[in-house]
Parts: C-alpha cells; sequence; structure tokens
C-alpha cells in the first residue's frame, strides 16, 4: 500500500463524521450562517491596515527630511562654487557652504549634522566643482518599533564652475554684431599686456558634426576677435568677448599666458551715455605754419590785433576753435591747451614734425570727421584731465569717466574714412581716442611706446608691422572689468 492510502482513509473517517453531525437537530443552520464572516476578516486585515498607515506616515516624514536636507545642501555646493570662483581661494569655502545650508533648512536643522565640502574634477577639469555631503539621523515612530534603530538621511551634491577674471583692456571694440571685431595679422607685435576686449557677440561655431579624429566637419559664423596668418606676435594679458575668439589666436595667446575668455557677459563701453562736447556757438580756431607770405602776415595781424603779447599769436601754435575741413600740420606745432572741433575734414600729423600740447587737449569729430596719425612725427599730446572735463561742464562722475579724453567722436559722425595710427612715430598719446562709429586701423610701422593710452574704436584692426610694446603703469583711464563666470549644479 502506498503511502497515499493512509491519508485518504482519515479523510473519508472525518467526511462521515461532519455528515453525522447535520443529522444533530439545528446543526445545519449553524454549519450554513455565515454572520461573523466579516467580522473575521476585518480582524485578519487590521495589522495591515494599520501597519501600511504607520509606513505611508514614516515615508512622507522620511522624504520631507530628505527633500528638505537636499535643496539646503544644493545651496551649500552652489555657495561654495561661487566662493572659489569669485576669491579663487578655498579659505572660506566651507564657511559660505554652511552658512547657505543653514539658511536653507528649518525641519532637519535640530538632528543634522554639518555639511561636508570639499574640491573636486569635473569633466576632465582640475579642481573645478565642490562636492557637498550631509545626513541627517532620528527615530521614525513606527519602523524604529520594530528596527529598534533610528533612520539616517543622506544627501549629496555638486556643482562645477567655470571661467571668472578680472580684466583690464587698454584696446575695446565696441561693435556688437560684427564678426572680426577686433582683426590681427600681418607681422603686428602686441606684447603690452594691457588687456584686448571685443562687445561683439559674433561667434563661429560648428554645426557640421566632428569625424573619428575630434575635428569639425563644418563652421558657421564668424569668431569676434579674430587672426589673419600666424606671423604676428601676441601677449595682451586678458582677451575678452561676448563672442569667440579663434583657435589659432587663442592657442597662441594662452601660449603666452594669456587669460582668453569667451562668450562674456558684461562687457561694456566705458564712455556709452556721455555726449562730446558740442561746437554750437564756438569760433573758429586758428592754426599758421609759415612766416611768409600776405595771406599768412593778414592772418596773424589780424589775430594779434589788440592782444597783450602773452595772447598773442605764434607760428607752429594751433589755438581752440572750429577747424572746417580738417586740420592738417605743416610744421612742428604746440596745442594750446582746449578744444578743437574737426569738422568735416582729416585731423593729420605726419611729416617729420614734432608735436606736443601745453596742457591738456580734446578732438573733437564731427560731420562725418577722421584723424590720420602717420609719418616720422615726434608726437607727445596728452588728454584733458579731471579738473579741466569739469570746467567744460561735465559732472565730477562724467569727468572721472571720460579722463584724459583726447580725441572724441561726436555722437552721428559717418566718417568718410576710417581712422588711423601708424607710421614709424615716436609717439606717446596720453588718453583715449574714442571713435565709437568707424573703424581704427592700426598699421604701419607705428611704435606706441611708454603711453597712458586707450583706444576704443567700433573696430579695432592690428596689421602691417605694428608695434606695441609698451604701456605706462597704473593707467588712470583703463576700464576694469569683472568677467561673471558660471556655476552649474551637476550632480
Amino acid at each position: 500500500m502506498t503511502s497515499i492510502e493512509p491519508a485518504r482513509k482519515r479523510l473519508r473517517r472525518l467526511a462521515r463524521a461532519l455528515h453525522s453531525c447535520t443529522a444533530i437537530p439545528g446543526a445545519k443552520g449553524f454549519v450554513r450562517d455565515r454572520k461573523g464572516n466579516a467580522t473575521m476578516l476585518v480582524a485578519f486585515a487590521m495589522p495591515m491596515l494599520i501597519g501600511g498607515g504607520g509606513m505611508a506616515i514614516d515615508f512622507g516624514q522620511y522624504y520631507l527630511w530628505k527633500r528638505e536636507l537636499q535643496y539646503a545642501n544644493d545651496q551649500a555646493a552652489i555657495a561654495a562654487a561661487w566662493e572659489v570662483l569669485d576669491s579663487g581661494s578655498t579659505a572660506k569655502m566651507s564657511d559660505r557652504a554652511k552658512n547657505a545650508f543653514s539658511v536653507n533648512e528649518q525641519i532637519t536643522a535640530d538632528f543634522n549634522t554639518d555639511p561636508s565640502v570639499k574640491l573636486a574634477n569635473y569633466a576632465g577639469g582640475v579642481g573645478n566643482s565642490v562636492i557637498v555631503t550631509s545626513s541627517a539621523t532620528k527615530r521614525l515612530p513606527f519602523t524604529s518599533f520594530f528596527t529598534k534603530n533610528a533612520t539616517t538621511v543622506s544627501v549629496s551634491s555638486q556643482a562645477a564652475f567655470t571661467g571668472g577674471a578680472t580684466i583690464s583692456s587698454c584696446m575695446i571694440a565696441v561693435d556688437e554684431h560684427s564678426g572680426g571685431a577686433v582683426t590681427i595679422g600681418g607681422n603686428a607685435v602686441f606684447t603690452a599686456q594691457c588687456g584686448i576686449a571685443a562687445l561683439s557677440d559674433s561667434a563661429k561655431v560648428c554645426t557640421g558634426g566632428y569625424d573619428a579624429g575630434g575635428n569639425c566637419l563644418g563652421w558657421t559664423g564668424e569668431d569676434a576677435i579674430s587672426d589673419n596668418g600666424n606671423s604676428y606676435e601676441i601677449k595682451a594679458g586678458s582677451i575678452a568677448t561676448a563672442g569667440t575668439v579663434s583657435d589659432t589666436l587663442t592657442a597662441k595667446a594662452e601660449a603666452n599666458g594669456d587669460t582668453v575668455i569667451e562668450h562674456a557677459s558684461n562687457l561694456a563701453d566705458p564712455f556709452a551715455g556721455i555726449d562730446a562736447p558740442s561746437s554750437e556757438g564756438v569760433a573758429p580756431g586758428t592754426y599758421v605754419c609759415k612766416a611768409t607770405g600776405k595771406k599768412t602776415k593778414e592772418t596773424i595781424d589780424a589775430f594779434n590785433e589788440g592782444k597783450a603779447e602773452t595772447d598773442r599769436l605764434v607760428l607752429g601754435t594751433a589755438y581752440p576753435g572750429v577747424y572746417e575741413g580738417g586740420l592738417s600740420l605743416g610744421c612742428d606745432t604746440v596745442f594750446k591747451s582746449g578744444l578743437y572741433f574737426i569738422r568735416d575734414g582729416t585731423l593729420t600729423i605726419n611729416g617729420n614734425y614734432t608735436v606736443q600740447s601745453e596742457g591738456g587737449v580734446m578732438f573733437v569729430l564731427e560731420d562725418g570727421a577722421n584723424f590720420k596719425i602717420n609719418g616720422g612725427a615726434d608726437i607727445n599730446l596728452s588728454g584733458m584731465d579731471e579738473a579741466e572735463l569739469q570746467d567744460l561742464g561735465y559732472t565730477a562722475d562724467e569727468a572721472h569717466k571720460i579722463n584724459t579724453m583726447l580725441i572724441f567722436e561726436a555722437e552721428g559722425n559717418d566718417a568718410k574714412h576710417g581712422n588711423t595710427l601708424n607710421g614709424n612715430s615716436n609717439t606717446f598719446l596720453n588718453g583715449a581716442l574714442y571713435t565709437k562709429n568707424n573703424i581704427l586701423d592700426l598699421s604701419g610701422t607705428a611704435d606706441v611706446a611708454n603711453a597712458c593710452l586707450l583706444l576704443v574704436a567700433s573696430k579695432v584692426h592690428l596689421t602691417g608691422t605694428l608695434n606695441m610694446t609698451k604701456w605706462c603703469k597704473d593707467p588712470p583711464n583703463h576700464p576694469t572689468t569683472i568677467i561673471y563666470g558660471n556655476v552649474s549644479l551637476v550632480a
């Protein structure tokens, strides 16, 4: 007999016994009565209902802690990254992170740990991110009844940072959209280390994808700061633009220790919003070079009539006023202090003449005027200082901004030709040259040395055998710009 047979016999005996029970009066009704079923089901389900509710409450509490802790931790990481970016140091990184952490938490404030802050590498960079970790530990009412332990919530945040610098610029192109706003080429030498900036947002972008070697298969757009050839020499100190810088220029500049910043968002025209002086009601200026000829003598006699000896016209001396059709120097010249309005013509300084200013001067370009400084002239010109500018009616703040303004292009001046600074000059220009509507060509063999010079133009082209190697220390008029970096939460 198999082992199943005894079990079958027992089941048969049980069935016969139950059948016999139904023969007892009232037993059938008892067996069929289901009134207590709901109570039994509720009794069996109650532990699961209570347990589910308890777990729901605990998990809600857990995720509330985690959400607040994560937010506070994220803010701590971002604050720490900004601290490193702004100060260039990790000295106060942890303090700033902990302050941001404490400000952004409430519920977990009594049972969290102090955040741990450390510098980390990100996306191939070195020390270019901050990782912050923190935790909070406390007993959950329901869960701890079974585990007998507290629950710990742990979070981690990583914030990466890029860019950030404080730069000073002696050469600024203010055109906001053109490609090649600053262009360097030929055998130009620019090693003055005083900074180049372009407000242009023009950018060269790879839109054709990349091959297996990482080479772009198709470019669109133009770089805001570009180069032409590779014979030039560059050591600018800093090169910044709202757009992009050509790869070859970037490589050469960075190899010489320059800081190259692209997509800068806060570059600005240092003279924006300030108008040039007006020539309305200003008398014509006077300038005489040659002592021979009837016309020259008549000019001198007319100018000197009724004037004291100290105010009389001197040959080779230029006097402030309006110069209709331009002003071209023809001998060694001294400019008296004051305003020179060049109207519908060219300010031309060339030849082998010595040119200097007696006090601060300002040349104002109007009605299509431009300037051309070249040839073999020995030049020493200085712009107006703040006191002289305030005497013209500028406020103290305006005078400070345009301090030492030497050449000032009036609003709407549409020059027929661009402006040129070239030649083989021993040139000392102490001041600012501002031609926001027109191109400034620095070419030829211009040798601009030891000058407190600030060049601001629509576009700036550095070509030929340009040689700019030295600038004065601590110039009074070079704008300082804080280039804001970027911080992003990456994990």
